[in-house]
């Protein structure tokens, strides 16, 4: 009897050492100097790789998730070219029990998605990120689109795994698309999902062999040159099981064909709410391991996902360049699409006959307007800047009886983008101020001349400020920006801080750019001149025709940008006994530019001259008495 125990016990030992799966071979103590990893929640560490732009500048923000047996090494076709042209950030990462990254005890579908929530919360990526998983590493973007929608910003699943026993798919077609398998394969992942703890000895045991050993039965003769290229880094392979295959690959086989939470015909559309974003599956039409059919059921039964069919390609397509190429490119289209303004609309071939304009020195053209005195005569000469959304057209009180008593030559132009002036790719406050120069060179109006700038322009009248100079008072400067309503201040935060967001920031539909009540930015006089302004609409049309890109948004750009110097290190032009004099006009019921900020600049730079009218708002420019004094006041 003591024998029978004796030999059953020993039965049951060897059972149960050859069931039970190894723990963790343990990582070195220097791992985290060996490479980056970060702390989660749950004592858990997280190894990963970042490439491409910095996330803090990067308009598209992609999370690698690796497939079977690889690790955050994955041999990607990432070219620089790619890089730049979409502004990209990569983040690989180790998913749990493989390369550098901490197993997870008991890890499933859910686990994974939330390791990637906190990856990136730890890293500071930002609210949004696109997931990319390929092959059985695809699992976890099922389980970002199901328990973590709200952070995406896109999702691609390439050659995507398929578990055989989600509920909600028709078992006929689940059932075919396991016997496309090998059937090894097939039992071993019938064992994964059955009876899971017997996985380990089920692959490690000698008497038959738990996957064909035979390549060509699950890749064509193309993914078998991939693979080999790919395995000749042997080190990647060696690193991405350093810790043992069980609580790697093992592991992904339970987590991918185990119970599920859900199926993914049960998924909800992240982007249905107007939120901006797209899921995108890629089938290879030659893949020995997944089922066409399968791909085109989800997606028949979740529209919202593009399925992208690929002729003449199998498993491994995410190794072929091109194909990756399609792959980031069209993950990237959608955000690509929404924050790239639009190129200038073109103008008529005839324009030149339509308006004067003249050519410069890079190829540009600038549309002017002249009026008053012949130049050549004129005792004064007065550039008029027009301000945001306007032309050369502004409508000023200019009169007869101003332009003789002073002898007054006008010259009116349409900055770069607005009316028929050629937009400047890269518009700045110093290519506004050369264009100024040049067009007076080619116009021949003399070797000096005044400017006049109307809110965003140079007498300066009811000039902006740029709530970013360096040298001027923070508290002041901040004063200024908070006296606007406070849709206009995260406009110009915008063009300030992500200038490459604007055109999206501008024409997005949740919520508005500018606050839409008149009243906080105009008194009620501004907003009778406005109204008699726009009965010209036609002023507007043309100074827009362009498009409202190059024109206005190019405007609070090269407004709220950082600029080369600050008004209070400006010289006096005029120190050296050269006559002119430089003016400020304050209007003192403006509702948009803070009084105490022009003070600062004029009591710094004591040579311009401040004029404060009471009873005047921002457009104190087109009321015809205080236009006259203006003019006036530049040409005494």
């Amino acid at each position: 009897m003591l024998l029978l125990v004796l030999v059953v016990g020993l039965i049951c030992y060897h059972v149960y050492k050859s069931i039970k799966p190894p723990p963790p071979i343990p990582l070195p103590e220097n791992v985290s100097e060996i490479c980056p990893r970060v702390k989660l929640n749950d004592g858990r560490y997280l190894a990963y790789r970042e490439l491409g732009f910095p996330k803090d500048k990067a308009k598209n923000k992609i999370i690698i998730l690796h497939g079977f047996g690889s690790s955050k090494l994955v041999d990607l076709k990432i070219t620089q070219e790619m890089i730049d042209e979409f502004e990209i950030y990569f983040l690989f990462f180790d998913r749990a029990g493989y390369g550098e990254s901490d197993a997870h005890p008991s890890r499933t579908v859910k686990t994974d998605t939330y390791d990637i929530e906190e990856l990136a919360e730890k890293l500071q990526i930002g609210p949004k990120f696109h997931v990319l998983g390929m092959s059985l590493g695809a699992y976890p973007v099922y389980g970002c689109l199901k328990y973590i929608p709200h952070r995406l910003s896109g999702a691609t699943l390439v050659v995507p795994l398929l578990n055989f026993w989600w509920s909600s798919m028709p078992q006929s077609l689940l059932s075919a698309a396991l016997k496309k398998l090998p059937i090894q394969n097939q039992w071993t992942f019938r064992v994964a999902h059955y009876l899971p703890w017997l996985l380990y000895w089920w692959v490690t045991q000698k008497w038959f062999s738990p996957f064909s050993p035979n390549p060509r039965e699950t890749m064509t003769e193309r993914d078998i040159e991939l693979a080999d290229k790919h395995t000749k880094h042997s080190y990647i392979k060696e690193s991405a099981l350093r810790q043992g295959e069980y609580v790697s690959t093992h592991r992904d086989i339970i987590a991918s064909f185990e119970n599920w939470e859900f199926d993914p015909t049960e998924l909800l559309n992240p982007f249905s709410d107007g939120n901006e974003g797209s899921v995108h599956m890629w089938c290879a039409l030659e893949d020995k391991q997944i089922l066409r059919e399968a791909l085109l059921y989800i997606c028949d039964k979740l529209p919202w996902i593009k399925l992208r069919q690929v002729p003449e390609t199998g498993h491994l397509i995410i190794h072929e360049k091109q194909h990756f190429e399609d792959i980031i490119k069209t993950a990237c289209y959608h955000v690509y699409k929404s924050i790239k303004p639009p190129p200038p609309i073109p103008l008529p071939e005839n324009v030149s006959e339509i308006c004067s304009r003249i050519k410069l020195n890079d190829g540009r053209y600038l549309a002017y307007r002249e009026l008053g005195f012949p130049k050549d005569k004129a005792k004064n000469k007065i550039i008029i800047i027009h301000g945001y959304g306007s032309s050369k057209l502004v409508d000023l009180k200019i009169t007869e009886e101003m332009i003789d008593e002073f002898e007054i030559y006008f010259l009116f132009f349409d900055r770069a983008g607005y009316g028929e002036s050629d937009a400047h790719p890269s518009r700045t406050i110093k290519t506004d101020t050369y264009d100024i120069e040049e067009l007076a060179d080619k116009l021949q109006i003399g070797p000096k001349f005044h400017v006049l700038g109307i809110l965003s322009g140079a007498t300066f009248v009811a000039p902006l400020l740029n709530f970013w100079w360096s040298r001027m008072p923070q508290n002041l400067l901040s004063a200024a920006l908070k006296k606007l309503p406070i849709e206009n201040q995260w406009t110009f935060r915008v063009a300030h801080y992500l200038p490459w967001l604007l055109y999206w920031w501008l024409t997005q539909k949740w919520f508005s750019p500018f606050n839409l009540n008149p009243l906080t930015t105009m008194t009620e006089r501004d907003i009778e001149l406005a109204d008699k302004h726009t009965k010209h609409s036609y002023i507007k049309e043309s100074a827009l025709r362009q498009g409202e890109y190059v024109s206005m948004q190019r405007d609070i750009i090269a407004s709220f940008e950082n600029w080369e110097f600050d008004p209070t290190e400006l010289l006096n032009p005029f120190s050296d006994g050269n006559e002119g004099s430089v003016h400020i006009w304050c209007a003192l019921e403006d509702k948009q530019i803070l009084r105490e900020a022009l003070l600062y600049i004029c009591d710094k730079l004591p040579w311009i001259k401040l004029h404060q009218v009471p009873e005047a708002g921002h457009l104190i420019i087109h009321e015809k008495q205080h236009f006259e004094d203006i003019i006036k006041t530049a040409c005494s």
